[in-house]
């Protein structure tokens, strides 16, 4: 039995409600990272430390929840979603408290590790909780809600709380509003999940089966070595020995976790999830969008303060067409998701991103307002097109005893295509710049300010371009994997 085919045990009013739990829990997370970044100045300034204490407060909380994510959806699968949730509001909202206070950067640091942890229970769980609530007929418009429009809100207003509170209360504001936020998910968890939401998911008459250590283990390291590698090159480049030896021994970790998983007993991650075509064809697509949403994300900041010389405000209201066309989308979509094969939505989405960074491809440093907010406009209907559907028919083809490893896997499919779109367009970018006599993206601000024949501007409008053009040819290849009819399989 699939979770397409289980009816949900509470009453309609209840499963509604219930679905504010996974709206907090995004929420929270989608939120988290503008906040700090806008807070990030002040916090350096006050310990004293350099850019090296931003990189590392990003890059801990990125290898901590992606180590994490498939151990905590497995844990959910033997111990109850709702159990998860609980652990994970708990353990965010003291971190958060904890980091708040801090005096130190070591601190700092520690504590937004712990974040990462309590952040990795919830969210690795969140797709696991909609579909196990929620029956197909009503599904997609709840992931539209919780999943879609929560997280492109959360997003938008990230960077604006950020600066209100860092503005008016300090940086260490941001972190106590995040911890009552995360009391009060605690609060509406406990008290509107239904019951069956802390019970184990097992196949009706199998035994209970036991945690798979080794597997947890050999996967943590795998993929924190991996993203330490990427992270690693968009600086040091990709022949530097700490870059080879970390991708190398990751990839060789991964090797070593796909034999054990596939000789245990009670794997961590059950391949046999693979063998479901819907899965399968889903997650590359999925892989395929965030790759080339990241190369948007990381790239149209560089293009708006310094191809263009926006202030930073100018340049986030021009960004903000992306977030608000995928929020004002999700919920649409899920409900077209429920009546039409998704597939067909998932390929119209990534075709229509396509065309849009074809167009966003042609930006120049005269191009006007309009185009920009076209442009980034139609990448948001694209990936509103896309990824609701997308979520709605992957968790619909994972068996019900499976939703917690399945819900963690998007998660892992989404930390893996932010990290390698961005590793991907900082190389080709990065390519232009030291081509053109700079050394890397990271210095193109001190290039534009000192060359006045714009040599570093060239050369970071040719990367621009090629970049886009890269995002481009993924997006229509991710429409004609899309494209492949499965959601029948899955339902």
């Amino acid at each position: 039995m699939n979770a397409a085919t289980s009816k949900p045990a509470s009453p309609t009013r209840n499963r509604w409600w219930s679905l504010s739990v996974a709206s907090i829990a995004t929420l929270i997370v989608t939120a988290d990272t503008g906040q700090l970044s806008i807070a990030l100045p002040l916090i350096i300034t006050e310990f004293g430390a350099d850019l090296t204490l931003a990189s590392w407060i990003a890059l801990v909380y990125a290898l901590i929840t992606a180590s994490l994510y498939l151990p905590c959806g497995r844990m959910a699968d033997l111990l109850g979603i709702g159990n998860l949730f609980l652990a994970g509001f708990v353990l965010y909202a003291v971190s958060s408290i904890a980091a708040g206070l801090s005096q130190s950067a070591v601190q700092l640091v520690i504590f937004r590790a712990l974040q990462a942890a309590g952040s990795a229970l919830i969210m690795a769980n969140n797709f696991a909780l909609v579909t196990a609530l929620f029956p197909p007929e009503e599904r997609g418009r709840a992931m539209g809600i919780a999943g879609g429009a929560i997280s492109a809100i959360g997003y938008t207003m990230g960077p604006v709380v950020g600066g209100l509170l860092t503005h008016s209360l300090g940086w260490r504001s941001n972190f106590l509003v995040s911890s009552v936020l995360a009391i009060g998910g605690f609060a509406a968890a406990r008290v509107l999940l239904p019951p069956e939401s802390f019970k184990a998911s097992v196949v009706k008459g199998a035994k209970k089966e036991p945690f798979d250590l080794i597997g947890a283990l050999s996967f943590a390291c795998c993929i924190s070595l991996m993203l330490f590698g990427l992270a690693t090159a968009q600086k040091g480049g990709w022949q530097a020995p700490l870059v080879v030896v970390s991708l190398i021994t990751g990839i060789a970790l991964l090797f070593f976790f796909i034999h054990w998983e596939r000789r245990a007993d009670a794997p961590l991650l059950d391949l046999a999830l693979f063998r479901i075509p819907a899965f399968t064809v889903g997650n590359l697509a999925r892989w395929i969008s965030f790759i080339t949403m990241s190369v948007s994300i990381l790239l149209m900041p560089f293009y708006l303060q310094f191809a263009l010389g926006l202030d930073p405000l100018r340049a986030g209201f021009l960004v903000a067409p992306t977030p608000l066309a995928m929020a004002l989308l999700a919920p649409l979509t899920g409900w077209m998701s429920e009546r039409f094969a998704a597939e067909r939505l998932c390929a119209a989405g990534l075709a229509v991103s396509g065309g849009a960074f074809v167009l966003t491809s042609l930006l120049s440093p005269t191009s006007t307002s309009v185009q920009i907010v076209v442009c980034l406009g139609l990448v948001g209907i694209g990936m509103g097109l896309f990824q609701t559907p997308n979520n709605n028919l992957l968790m619909t083809a994972v068996p019900r005893h499976r939703l917690g490893v399945g819900s963690a896997f998007l998660s892992i499919v989404r930390s893996l295509g932010y990290s390698i779109g961005t590793a991907l367009a900082t190389t080709i970018v990065g390519a232009q710049l030291t081509a053109a006599g700079t050394s890397s993206l990271q210095t193109v601000v001190k290039q534009f300010g000192a060359d006045a024949s714009d040599i570093g501007l060239a050369a970071f409008m040719r990367g621009f371009h090629f970049a886009c053009l890269t995002a481009a040819v993924l997006c229509f290849l991710g429409a004609l994997i899309s494209a492949v009819p499965v959601s029948r399989q899955a339902r």
